[in-house]
Parts: C-alpha cells; structure tokens; sequence
C-alpha cells in the first residue's frame, strides 16, 4: 500500500530533520558470526572431519587397521530477505527528497533487524541448554556454559574455539547486575548467621564499580557480555540467549550473497515510488556443541 498524504500528515508540515525515528535495539550478531562470502553455487558448504583413532601396536605385527576419513557437511541456503516502501508523486513534492533519505533508514533499520533476529534464533540450536523457564540468569550458570564450550566432545567437533561471548536480553543482564551491585569491596560477610572479620567480598572492587559506573558487567570469566533487546520474550516472558564461540571458525554462521540495495522504481500507473531494499544472506550453525543456550526469565523489572 502506498503511502499518501493522510499517512504522513504530522509529518510533512515539519522539517524532516528534526523528525524522530522509533530507536532500534543495536544489532550485535553479525558482528560476532563467522562471516563468509557467497562464491559461485546457490549454498554454502562448511564440512567438517571427524576424528581418527590411533592403536597401541606390537613390534614385527603388520598393522592391518586403516582409518577413514569422514567428513560432515554443513550447507547453507542463502535466501532473499527485503521490504518496500511506496511515495506517492504528491508526497515526494510536498517534501522534496528529504523524505525519500527518511524512508531509506526506516528499510535500512527493518533489515538489519530481520538479520539479528535471524541469527539470535540460532543460539536455540547449542547441543546443552542451561537454566529453563522462569530461571534467573545466574554467574554460575555463565561459567559452566564456557566450561561445556572448552569441553566438547571429539566425537561432536572437540574443544569450541575462542573467543567466547554471553548475548543476552537486556531485562536478563539486570539478575547479574543485582548479583554484584551488594557486593561492598570490604565488609563483615556472615556465614550461618555468625559475623566473621571484615575481608573483602566476593567479586572485588573493580567489578562493582564498573557495574555502579557503568551499568554493565563488562566481561565475565573472559567473556564479554553482550545485550540484544531484538531476543524474542516467549509469552511466559522467557528469553533464550547463549554463549557460543564467535568470529572466524566460530559456531554461528553468517553468509553474506548480496549486500543490500534501495532500488527506487518508478509505477506511472500508481504515480508514485517504490522503495525496494532486498539482500540475499543465509544463517546456520557450524557446530552446534559450540554454542550453549541460556534459557532464563526476561521478565520486566519492576
């Protein structure tokens, strides 16, 4: 459907510059997938090999046991993804081209959306989920995540690569900022209910003044910790994030066929505009014993 006048009709007496765009959530995850290029073919294939075996021998015994080589495959089909905006001829004059530069981050923000999205939905795939529904995000269970990526079995990929990251909602970042924000750098820690000599609390000082500073935990066991408001919260108000090995050879995929484009097309008939923002990318996980899932409350705080 096109967009006329009675649409924009608190817009066009303004001056655009000064127009407000609804705020998007960062997009963080292609920044921290393996980005691969599209060559020729319509998918991607990443395979992977398995691993072989060696055998105690004995001396002056022919040894008669050979080993395979098997690889794994893993394919990507890259798809189209997209969006349009159509201008009428009588908007366009109204407003002259500082309207068409607005629809332009209004498609260019709904893309790059759709994308994090794409990719936040792989952290559902990690072989080890932990926590659960109406669970409170806990450092334990962050620790034990990056213990699981150190520790993954040969027989599914081996040890994951690092770095490692923790992508989480934001709502779930507050049940770790509320587990450091007590922790005083000297005071009187009681255990059992008996006051023991003042020593410094768990966490130290450093961690809690950059959550009180800053509102954030920064790095956790080495891990950045890294908030994504664009992860879906189920209708229990749960969210699923994820630690998972990043970058090049990481355990989130991201091909890139064709980069974006606005294409503006000219319809005589409709007198107007079309505003057409198409790429071409696929999604996938290399390894899904690289990524663990981190199902926790995202309640609203309150």
């Amino acid at each position: 459907m096109a967009t006329t006048t009675d649409e924009l009709q608190d817009t066009i007496p303004t001056i655009i510059e000064e127009a407000q765009f609804t705020r998007q959530f960062k997009a963080v995850m292609r920044g921290l997938a393996w980005n691969i290029r599209k060559g020729k073919g319509s998918t991607v294939n990443v395979p992977y090999f398995g691993e072989v075996v060696s055998h105690k021998l004995t001396e002056g015994v022919d040894m008669v046991t050979d080993e395979k080589m098997e690889d794994t495959n893993v394919q990507i089909t890259p798809y189209e993804a997209g969006l349009k905006i159509i201008l009428t001829d009588v908007v366009i004059e109204d407003d002259n081209e500082d309207l068409i530069r607005a629809a332009g981050t209004l498609l260019g923000d709904a893309y790059e959306k759709k994308l994090d999205i794409d990719l936040l939905e792989r952290l559902d795939n990690g072989t080890n989920s932990l926590g659960g529904a109406g669970t409170t995000l806990t450092m334990g269970q962050c620790a034990a995540a990056r213990a699981l990526l150190g520790g993954n079995a040969t027989s599914t990929g081996g040890p994951a690569p690092t770095p490692y990251a923790i992508v989480h909602h934001p709502f779930v970042e507050l049940d770790i900022v509320d587990v450091l924000t007590p922790l005083a750098p000297f005071g009187v820690i009681t255990v059992a209910g008996t006051a023991l000599a003042s020593m410094q609390a768990p966490g130290g000082s450093a961690l809690m003044e950059n959550i009180l500073r800053n509102y954030a935990p920064g790095r956790l066991f080495g891990m950045p910790f890294i908030t994504d408001g664009n992860l879906a919260i189920d209708t229990a108000d749960d969210a699923k994030g994820g630690v998972f090995a990043t970058g090049m050879k990481g355990g989130i995929i991201y091909v890139s066929a064709r980069e974006p484009t606005i294409k503006p097309t000219r319809d005589e008939s409709l007198r107007g505009w079309e505003l057409v923002y198409v790429g071409r990318y696929g999604v996938g996980n290399y390894l899904n014993g690289w990524t663990v899932e981190l199902y926790n409350d995202a309640a609203t705080p309150s």
